[in-house]
This record gives C-alpha cells, sequence and structure tokens, in this order.
C-alpha cells in the first residue's frame, strides 16, 4: 500500500520511516502513561465490631481534576447521637464520626493513589537540535542547518516496573491493616468510655443517696438534741458530714461531666448532646479461660499485618538488587539537512556504566532492613503476648472482687448498717457508730463500681488485643 504524502518545504516526498516510528513510540509511551488504576483489597475486618458501619473514604471525593466549589468531601457525616443512648449508638456514631479513624480511610486511598503511580510507564522525551546556524562564512543562517527531532525513551530491565508496583501494592495493603487496627483501637476505646460513663452516673447517684441519707441524720439529731437525748456535738457532727457529702456530690458531678465529654470526643462531637447512657454496667460474666483467649490472638490486627510487613521489605531487596541492572535510552530521530535538502534517520542508545555504584548500598541496607523487620515482628508479638497476659489477669481479679463483694460482703455490710441505725434510734449506739458503719458500707459500694469500671475496661482490652468479641458484642 502507498505511504501517504507530507509537504515539506514546497517539494511533494513519502513519509520518511522514521517519522512512522516516532509516531509509533510515541503512542506506545502515551499507552503506558494511561495505566487503569488498580483496586487494592482491603484486609478482611476483624470479628470485633465487623457488623457496624463505618466512616468509608470514596474514590470519586478526591480526584484530580478542578477545584470546584462543592461541600467540603471530607467533612464527616452528623453523627452525634442524642436522648437516651446505649453502647451500640455510641459505637455505631464513633465508626462514622471519629475523625482519627477517617484519616487512617484516607490513608489507604493515599497510598493506592501511590500503587497508581508505581504502575505507569517513564514518559518519553523529546528534543529538538539545530546545527551550524548563524556562524561565519558558508554557515550563516540556515543555509547549511541541520535539524534533528529525536524522541527517547527510557527502557527499565529487570522487571522494576513490576517489582515497583508490587511494593507500593504491599504498602497499600499494610494501610489496610492499619486501619483496621485503629478501627479496632476506637472500638475498644468507645467500650471503655462508656463503662467510665456508666460509673460515673453510679456514683453520682450513690453521692445523692449519700447527700440525702446526710440530711435525714441531721435532722434526726436535731431533734433528738432538742429533746435532750444526744448531745450538741453530735449535731455539729452531723452537720460536717452533710457538707462533706455535699462536696463530694459536686466532685461526682464534675466527674460525670467530663466522662460525658470523653464519649462525645469519640465521634467527633464538641459537647455531649446526649442526655445519659442505658446500660447494665452490674452485668459480669466469668470470662473465658486463658487458653481460649490467647488462642484468640491470630486475629490480632497489629500482628496480621506483619505477614504483608515481611512481604515488602523482600520485595524492596528484589527491587534493589534489580536496581543494579543500568536501564537503556532508545531514540529515534528526523534529520533534516537543508544543503542538500535531504531527510536522513538517527537511532541511539545510550547506557550507563556500572563502573562504581551498583546499588551495593542501597542492596546492603535492603536485607539489612529485612532481618530488622523479622526482629520487629517477633518483638511485637512478645509485646501482645505480655499485655494480654496481664489484661487476663486483671480481668480474673475484677471479676473475682465484684463476685466477692456482691456476694459476701456488701449483704454483711448493709446488714450491719440497717442494725446500727436502728439502735442508735433507739438509744443503743453513738452517732459515731452510725457514720462509721455508713461508711464502711458506701466505701465497699464504691470499690464495687471501680471494680465493675476495671472489669469492663479489662473486656475492652482484651477484644482489643484478640480482635473478637468476648461478651456478645455487636
Amino acid at each position: 500500500m502507498p505511504q501517504k504524502s507530507l509537504a515539506f518545504q514546497g517539494r511533494t516526498r513519502r513519509t520518511p520511516p522514521a517519522i512512522l516510528t516516532l509516531s509509533l513510540l510515541v503512542s506506545a509511551g502515551l499507552a503506558g502513561c494511561t495505566t487503569a488504576p488498580r483496586r487494592i483489597e482491603p484486609p478482611a475486618p476483624r470479628p470485633l465490631g465487623a457488623a457496624l458501619p463505618v466512616y468509608a473514604a470514596t474514590e470519586a471525593a478526591a480526584s484530580p481534576g478542578p477545584p470546584t466549589v462543592a461541600p467540603d468531601p471530607t467533612a464527616l457525616p452528623s453523627v452525634a447521637p442524642e436522648g437516651a443512648i446505649t453502647l451500640r449508638d455510641a459505637l455505631a456514631a464513633a465508626l462514622l464520626g471519629n475523625p482519627d479513624l477517617a484519616a487512617f480511610a484516607w490513608e489507604v486511598r493515599v497510598r493506592e493513589a501511590r500503587a497508581l503511580q508505581a504502575g505507569l510507564l517513564p514518559n518519553p522525551e523529546l528534543s529538538i537540535e539545530v546545527e551550524n546556524v548563524a556562524g561565519s562564512g558558508d554557515f550563516r543562517r540556515t543555509r547549511q542547518a541541520e535539524t534533528t527531532l529525536a524522541l527517547g525513551q527510557l527502557i527499565e530491565l529487570g522487571g522494576k516496573r513490576a517489582k515497583r508496583l508490587r511494593i507500593a501494592e504491599l504498602d497499600a495493603a499494610l494501610a489496610g491493616w492499619d486501619y483496621e487496627t485503629r478501627r479496632v483501637e476506637v472500638f475498644a476505646a468507645v467500650v471503655r468510655a462508656f463503662a467510665e460513663l456508666l460509673a460515673a452516673q453510679e456514683r453520682l447517684r450513690l453521692s445523692d443517696e449519700l447527700l440525702d441519707l446526710a440530711k435525714k441524720s441531721l435532722e434526726s439529731v436535731a431533734r433528738q438534741v432538742r429533746a435532750g437525748a444526744a448531745s450538741p456535738v453530735e449535731r455539729t457532727r452531723a452537720e460536717v458530714t452533710l457538707a462533706t457529702q455535699d462536696l463530694e456530690r459536686r466532685s461526682a458531678e464534675a466527674a460525670l461531666a467530663a466522662a460525658r465529654a470523653r464519649l462525645a470526643a469519640s465521634w467527633g462531637g464538641r459537647d455531649a448532646r446526649y442526655e445519659e447512657a442505658k446500660g447494665d454496667l452490674f452485668a459480669v460474666v466469668a470470662p473465658p479461660s486463658r487458653e481460649e483467649i490467647t488462642r484468640r490472638l491470630e486475629a490480632n490486627p497489629e500482628l496480621a499485618r506483619w505477614v504483608q510487613e515481611i512481604e515488602l521489605r523482600k520485595a524492596v531487596v528484589e527491587l534493589e538488587d534489580a536496581q543494579r541492572i543500568p536501564d537503556p535510552v532508545a531514540s529515534a530521530a528526523v534529520r533534516r539537512l537543508e544543503e542538500s535538502n535531504d531527510t536522513a534517520l538517527v537511532f541511539g542508545v545510550s547506557l550507563p556504566l556500572q563502573v562504581f555504584d551498583r546499588n551495593q548500598g542501597a542492596r546492603l541496607a535492603a536485607r539489612r532492613d529485612l532481618t530488622k523487620a523479622r526482629h520487629q515482628r517477633r518483638a511485637v508479638e512478645v509485646g501482645v503476648r505480655a499485655a494480654l497476659a496481664v489484661v487476663i489477669q486483671e480481668l480474673g481479679a475484677s471479676y473475682q472482687e465484684v463476685v466477692t463483694l456482691r456476694e459476701q460482703v456488701l449483704p454483711k455490710a448493709e446488714l450491719a448498717y440497717r442494725d446500727v441505725r436502728r439502735g442508735y434510734l433507739r438509744g443503743l449506739f453513738r452517732y459515731l457508730d452510725v457514720l462509721d458503719a455508713q461508711r464502711s458500707l458506701f466505701e465497699l459500694r464504691s470499690r464495687e463500681l471501680d471494680a465493675l469500671q476495671t472489669y469492663h475496661s479489662a473486656v475492652a482490652e482484651v477484644e482489643r488485643l484478640t480482635g473478637t468479641p468476648i461478651q456478645g458484642r455487636p
């Protein structure tokens, strides 16, 4: 088939083969630069809270293009719960609205974009040279000019592009593991904050009860003083007790406000719009055995991520080994000779000489980094197992403390307080005896609240470390 004609300086010629060669190189280069984005599959969610919706960083929200006046695509949804909230309400709000978790979600998208960039071919280079012009004698003006239009392309050898893409994909997958780790951490933090809030509500109720008892005691002592059956000193003691309980009630109220604010902060709330937390702080169940809890460590995202972390370091070693292979630059050019009104082809290949730099240092560093990563993996595993062992002990101790207080100590303390109070009204005991029995009872009730909060916090920490629920969490 005859080639198409090309008008060149007033003379009709056939299209030179070099022009066709340059066109093919340009087309290949442009095709390589338009590689389709790769979707990195995230790791499977851990069982803890897997059924709850989470904030999603959408791909369309940050696509390249001109700026628009559209609303900020990164703005978090309004998820602040109102009214009486349950633990599930708080968890759902935090997983959707926690700003730190949202940042981790966008980090996944950032690394996916880097994986896209890593898979692109190098751009071709277009250059033009004009020689033998603006000189003297025969070389004045452009009568003997030689014009060269060249297209060069870097050719990566040793599978560098594939290895670079593999590293970027593994790095994006690691971002997914980091996100999953943070999701589990947010879940556990909300459980702890919710337990703290429930305990703070109970402490305020306990303080209200103590304050009411102090008021009634003062009225009772005042009547006995007026009747001459008690010393005025006892009324003074009752007044001091009332003032002390009022101070403790104010302190409990401030602690409740702080606990409300901490829970609201988990979903990015600036203030607590909800009214109260609804939950059963007093519900405890016997924890699983140590062996059963330890078996669940395989779901820990901090440990699971190190499988791909090691693969990433190995991929870096492979890429650094490939970097010792020099990459040639192939070029094809068209040269125009003005003196003879002719056109010629120019072909060239440039190749770096690996004389001094054979990437020795980077290759050695990559291998040492792989060794370091293996030690880091072991260190993380040891740390996680040690933390789990500590929290298992704390969980068992707090459970036993709650059961002992509830079944043995508190019933006897309540009975003793009732007996002393009745005896005081009949004149069998002093008011100091009543105060002592009352203080013992309410200190034990406060200790029960502390043990309950410790128990629920330990449950949350066990769930965080194992990535699995142990108390029927959502």
